[in-house]
């Protein structure tokens, strides 16, 4: 008799495939891939967790023998076996969107609040998951999970803004500030939703966080708002311009006083330079007044007398 080998056969839009045929005779061969578990059921107890590899089932369906047996119960197999083919690769198809209508107490507006993004998600626990989540279908998709998890997530992050709204920490003109914290606590309170059902969040992000609709007030108080924050920002500008003016005018008046400083002593240096430049020694007096007689300029007798007056200055 052949040996039966029992495998996945659905595709990758399916996290949870059930093998159809429930009479798998001793020997029979399971394969499961790198990428998933086997949950092996025994008239409807699970009896064994199958890891990636080839196994072998061991089952009170012995050919020949359950055949004596399955015609004294009406010729049905007196042992059903269920085999669970479960995905554990961490997904990323699970796009989400929201809408919440959320009170603000500031301005005592009730407006819908439009919020997408996604989530990562793995199967932690097969178990856990089949027999809580999937229960008797035969298959679960990704967009069936998806249904299964949009209240979680509305409700988590309703939860959230309703508490930072409490708090007076967020409101409606301000929401899309918190993309990064929100996310961050929402997935915390989300992983201990999702762990009981054995399932693991890795990363959950808002990508997006606004006011939706045309609400007449909301859209009144957000123009005052503007135009508050365009004034404010105006005023600021003009402080700082004034503030800058100021300071290029003390500026300029310290460099024209270093420039006028500079000036001075550039000034006393000179006088100081050229007044020492004047003074000529004894000796240069004479040699000049040598040479002037030299030069036939002035006379014996000139010369003489001149000499004499130096020399009378010592």
């Amino acid at each position: 008799m052949a040996i039966r080998t029992v495998e996945s056969k659905s595709s990758s839009d399916y996290l949870i495939w059930k093998y159809p045929n429930r009479e798998i005779e001793v020997g029979s061969q399971v394969i499961v891939n790198e990428s998933e578990e086997a949950l092996l059921f025994e008239n409807g107890q699970l009896i064994e967790i199958l890891d990636a590899g080839r196994h072998v089932i061991e089952s009170g369906n012995i050919p020949g023998m359950d055949g004596i047996i399955r015609r004294s119960i009406g010729n049905n197999s007196p042992i059903k076996i269920d085999i669970w083919f479960v995905s554990k690769v961490v997904s990323t198809d699970y796009k989400w969107g929201v809408q919440l209508q959320v009170k603000d107490n500031t301005h005592q507006l009730i407006v819908p609040v439009g919020s997408y993004g996604s989530i990562l998600l793995r199967i932690e626990d097969p178990a856990s998951f089949v027999l809580q989540v999937v229960g008797k279908k035969k298959q679960m998709s990704k967009d069936e999970l998806k249904d299964f998890l949009m209240p979680s997530i509305e409700r988590s992050l309703k939860e959230y803004i309703a508490e930072k709204i409490k708090e007076g920490t967020l409101d409606v003109f301000n929401i899309e500030t918190i993309l990064g914290e929100a996310s961050n606590d929402t997935k915390d309170s989300l992983e201990v939703l999702f762990e009981r059902f054995g399932l693991k969040v890795i990363e959950f992000f808002i990508q997006g966080i606004e006011v939706i609709g045309d609400n007449p007030e909301y859209k009144k108080i957000k123009e005052s708002l503007a135009d508050a924050a365009s004034l404010r920002i105006r005023a600021k500008a003009a402080s700082d311009t004034k503030g800058f003016y100021q300071e290029e005018k003390t500026l300029n008046a310290l460099n024209k006083a270093a420039e006028k400083d500079f000036s001075m002593a550039n000034d006393l240096l000179n006088k100081r330079s050229t007044s020492k430049g004047n003074k000529k020694t004894l000796k240069e007096k004479l040699s000049d007044l040598k040479e002037l007689l030299d030069s036939d300029l002035i006379s014996k007798e000139e010369y003489n007398k001149k000499r004499l007056k130096l020399l009378d200055e010592i």
